[in-house]
């Protein structure tokens, strides 16, 4: 895997892996900073996202690729369902020619690269949501958060794509996590 953007996807997705299975059986229907949602429910967000992505990357359309995502149920144990989404969408990711196609999301045909990236901020976005919300202390890697805010820094108003809440307000000296997180309408400190 010489390629640096299907490394920070395997890097981001394993963060999420240690944090789901750091979560303890009450924590369950704890809070996250995203107010809709519960840690089982962020959970079963990115569940269900990486279930996607391996229709998507093998090149079926969108309605196509719902039904494959859509097909299982996510059911009681959310870990293991985090395991079988997670190691299905690195070897989609990691599979020859890839990241070379065009996938069919809601938004319309989609360069393979630029899908990947979203997943990346995803999921390093929720695994501070996740730590936040269990008060799980292992910092996500530099390297991974810097890659991440690469995406984000300078792209303005993240809440006009409807996916995100107004940028939260920080200090010029905060962290680049701290930007990170700010700019997806969570505040870090809180």
């Amino acid at each position: 895997m010489d390629d640096e953007q299907v490394q920070m996807f395997v890097a981001a997705t394993n963060a999420f892996g240690e944090r789901v299975h750091a979560v303890d059986d009450a924590q369950w229907s704890a809070p996250t900073p995203d107010a809709e949602w519960s840690v089982a429910d962020l959970v079963e967000h990115l569940v269900h996202e990486h279930r996607w992505a391996p229709p998507l990357l093998n090149g079926l359309d969108f309605e196509a690729a719902g039904k494959v995502a859509d097909s299982e149920i996510v059911g009681g144990n959310l870990a293991q369902a985090w395991d079988d989404a997670a190691a299905a969408s690195i070897d989609a990711a990691v599979a020859d020619h890839a990241l070379e196609r065009t996938v069919a999301i809601s938004r319309g045909d989609t360069d393979a690269r630029i899908y990947l990236n979203e997943m990346i901020l995803d999921a390093v976005v929720h695994s501070w949501d996740l730590a936040t919300a269990i008060g799980f202390a292992d910092p996500l890697s530099d390297d991974l958060v810097d890659y991440a805010y690469l995406g984000v820094e300078g792209a303005g108003d993240l809440s006009e794509s409807g996916l995100f809440a107004r940028p939260v307000d920080v200090p010029e000296d905060a962290s680049t996590l701290e930007k990170l997180v700010a700019a997806t309408g969570r505040d870090p400190r809180a």
